[in-house]
């Protein structure tokens, strides 16, 4: 008997099977897969897109333990969502995101059903960062609030974009989720040293939190940038200079992230801006 035999219908498109002499579960996925099929029926390989965490019994296990916790819906609707996903960026993804995002949003849902709300601090910083999995991911929070009659909070859409991101980029949630934390300190840092709240809707921030996430790469991977103007930003603004200093050594020593010196010369120009747009303000008042 060649195809995959149905264990189980986990949604229209998604379908947990075996083949014919093996013992190994798999997960396979196909437009209107699972409609009408009952346990037992055999689905031709050429009916088959994909088939999820091929070989991969812990990440499989892993899968079903948590369609068991899940409302059908949810597993339903989650699996349309990655579909939509995959459609609109037309990029290869992390298969995890068929685990993180399900149970994610399974205790969204628990917490909303109990009161219980997060708030999301960087709701700000992945909006600017990373626009189209944000204007996505609220519309995909739409979905599910229309799908399974809720109300999630606004911060579920940035829970949501994280969960995007780290699909399409293949990088954790957890990385992506320090990357925020450290932004934020560093903002932190230069808010306290300028001894100004940054507006957090401001163009001015917006262009820093950009800055910061791509400073942050190049410091990890160890770019080095070249700055002609230093020498003379360093003369002519030298307390925003030890700004950038005091920001640079608060990242190396909390984080292991060597920012380089011609890193500095751009965060002076940043960080001036800041301060520019600041005292042209309180001369209009």
């Amino acid at each position: 008997m060649s195809g995959y035999i149905v264990e189980r219908v986990l949604g229209n498109n998604i379908v947990q099977c075996k083949k014919a002499g093996e013992q190994a579960d798999y997960l396979v996925q196909g437009k209107g897969l699972g409609f009408h099929r009952k346990r037992g029926d055999v689905i031709p390989p050429e009916q088959i897109e994909k088939v999820y965490f091929q070989k991969d019994t812990k990440k499989i296990t892993q899968y079903l333990e948590l369609v068991e916790r899940c409302e059908p819906i949810l597993v339903e609707s989650v699996e349309e969502i990655i579909a939509r996903m995959e459609a609109r960026f037309g990029t290869a993804y992390d298969e995890y995101i068929h685990i993180a995002l399900l149970d994610h949003l399974n205790f969204s849902l628990y917490r909303l059903r109990n009161g219980i709300e997060i708030n999301n601090i960087f709701l700000d910083e992945y909006r600017v960062l990373y626009a189209e999995e944000y204007a996505f991911a609220a519309q995909m929070a739409a979905y599910i609030n229309d799908r399974l009659h809720v109300t999630l909070p606004e911060s579920e859409i940035g829970f949501i974009t994280l969960h995007f991101h780290s699909a399409l980029h293949k990088e954790s949630a957890s990385k992506s989720a320090l990357y925020m934390q450290i932004i934020a300190e560093s903002i932190a840092l230069i808010e306290e040293q300028l001894q100004e709240k940054l507006d957090r809707g401001s163009l001015e921030r917006m262009r820093l939190v950009i800055h910061l996430k791509f400073a942050l790469q190049r410091a990890e991977q160890r770019i080095e940038l070249n700055n002609p103007v230093l020498e003379p930003l360093k003369d002519q603004y030298p307390a925003v200079y030890a700004i950038a200093v005091s920001l640079a050594e608060m990242l190396y020593e909390k984080f292991g992230l060597r920012l380089q010196e011609g890193e500095l010369g751009y965060l002076v120009l940043h960080i001036q801006n800041i301060v520019l747009t600041y005292q042209t303000q309180r001369k209009e008042l």
